[in-house]
């Protein structure tokens, strides 16, 4: 039974043929993003839904034979649709116009109420808080629809406007224990249920539209599910390779999380909780400043995106620690451990004596101490974490996290948003593979590492 899994991430489309759940070919494009001053993030949703037929064609024309397709989706986009506008723009979860909204919210008694319906922090990422800020638009009444990217791709497949719990979760508008959108949070924002898509659960399906099906050469008997969210999926994943109950991904962000069997929330609001399908929940913290760091570290030093290639002499040249030089990564804001939208990174110890690879490594450092951070606010136990996205290709990043971290690690090819995804729509008993590499921390490491990463939690809580 060949499945086509389909993750739009934050950055990427990756589409993966599963053939009872072994992974069979991949191919991948990249999404275009768009950034204004004042904060504002957003992708065209259009040009994203041609990009994925386009992947879907190039495996159809290859003779690929497709029974089912599932999506997983970035979560917190939202699209204002309004009437005869072409190319409108989904803002994700980086846009920041929200900002003043949400300070001024959070100082309301409502704020840890609708958290604690939802399960979302109060922060610039969520469409509550976009929605909210949107308010004060001279064309807010004109908005017909609000819409992420899932329910887009779901009407243009099937017909229907359709989001899955697991989205829906992250959108600030849901309310975990009733599974509807909340009635409450909805009168707030001033919008209607009408103007949202239906909920379904994650394992549901509708066939696929006769023309879309024509134009990508499958047969119009094709099942689309319309899956979870990227978040949750390589949660899930992880579990399913691997049996561990928590994960740690890095991509552009980067994010800790643990399965949960029960709806889990932060006395402080400080964690997210999400749903995943019938059997669990998904608990974490989710930080903008993950391999985009890295980026835009080697940027400015390289250029060439040859920094994962000059790790060994990085950690050659600079000792554990960087010489005493601290880095607080907050580049792109904050959501996990800070929930801040309008915080900025600073080096901290910065002195004539330090070279190019201290500050390098500095900035690793600080990328992986602040993950370390956001661990300890989702309460992961010391037991084997699942390590998964692309930064993990790396071996001696993989090294460095576990020993940061403290904990032996679990590295599988198969920990990805569409294994989950597979997965889910496939029902398949038994799932686990045997690809997978263990990483063991090294003591030495770790306790070396700990002076530096006390120094980091107290200097961040004394900022902030």
């Amino acid at each position: 039974m060949k499945i086509l899994a389909i993750d739009i991430g934050s950055t990427n489309i990756k589409c993966e043929l599963f053939d009872n759940a072994t992974s069979i070919k991949k191919v991948t494009r990249q999404i275009e993003t768009s950034r204004e001053e004042g904060g504002i993030v957003y992708q065209y949703p259009e040009r994203i839904i041609v990009h994925v037929k386009r992947l879907i064609r190039q495996m159809t024309q290859e003779g690929v034979e497709i029974e089912k397709i599932v999506f997983s989706t970035a979560m917190h986009s939202i699209t204002p649709v309004l009437e005869m506008q072409m190319d409108q723009k989904m803002y994700t979860w980086e846009d920041r116009q929200s900002t003043d909204f949400v300070k001024s919210f959070r100082k309301t008694d409502q704020a840890q109420s609708f958290y604690r319906k939802t399960g979302t922090p109060i922060h610039e990422m969520s469409p509550f808080a976009k929605i909210g800020s949107f308010k004060a638009k001279p064309w807010f009444k004109d908005v017909k629809q609000w819409v992420g990217i899932k329910e887009l791709i779901m009407k243009e497949f099937t017909g229907k406007l359709l989001v899955d719990y697991s989205v829906a979760s992250a959108t600030g508008l849901f309310n975990l224990e009733t599974k509807t959108w909340d009635r409450e949070i909805l009168e707030y924002l001033d919008i209607r249920k009408d103007q949202l898509a239906r909920l379904v659960d994650t394992n549901h399906f509708e066939l696929i539209r006769p023309e879309v099906a024509e134009d990508l050469f499958v047969s119009p008997n094709v099942k689309v599910y319309i899956g979870a969210s990227d978040g949750c999926l390589a949660s899930y994943a992880s579990y399913l390779v691997n049996g561990t109950y928590g994960s740690l991904t890095i991509g552009t962000s980067g994010a800790v999380r643990k399965l949960s069997r029960e709806i889990e929330l932060d006395d402080e609001g400080k964690t997210f909780c999400y749903y995943l399908n019938d059997e669990f929940w998904v608990v974490g913290g989710a930080s903008n400043n993950g391999g985009q760091v890295l980026d835009w570290a080697d940027n400015i030093f390289y250029g060439r995106g040859e920094l994962y290639q000059k790790l060994p002499e990085i950690f050659n040249e600079s000792p554990v620690g960087s010489h005493n030089l601290l880095f607080l990564p907050y580049l792109f804001g904050e959501r996990a451990p800070l929930w801040r939208g309008d915080v900025s990174a600073k080096h901290v110890g910065l002195n004539g004596t330090h070279t190019k690879y201290d500050i390098l490594r500095s900035i690793i450092e600080g990328m992986i101490f602040n993950l370390r951070l956001v661990s300890e606010q989702v309460e992961l136990d010391n037991r084997e974490i699942s390590m998964n996205g692309g930064l993990f290709k790396n071996e001696e990043f993989q090294m460095l996290v576990a020993d940061i971290f403290g904990y032996n690690c679990l590295v599988s090819s198969y920990g990805e948003p569409t294994f989950g995804a597979a997965v889910l729509a496939e029902k398949v008993e038994n799932t686990r593979v045997t690809n997978q590499a263990r990483i063991f921390f090294n003591e030495d490491n770790h306790v070396a590492y700990q002076k530096y990463y006390d120094h980091f939690k107290d200097t961040v809580n004394n900022e902030w």
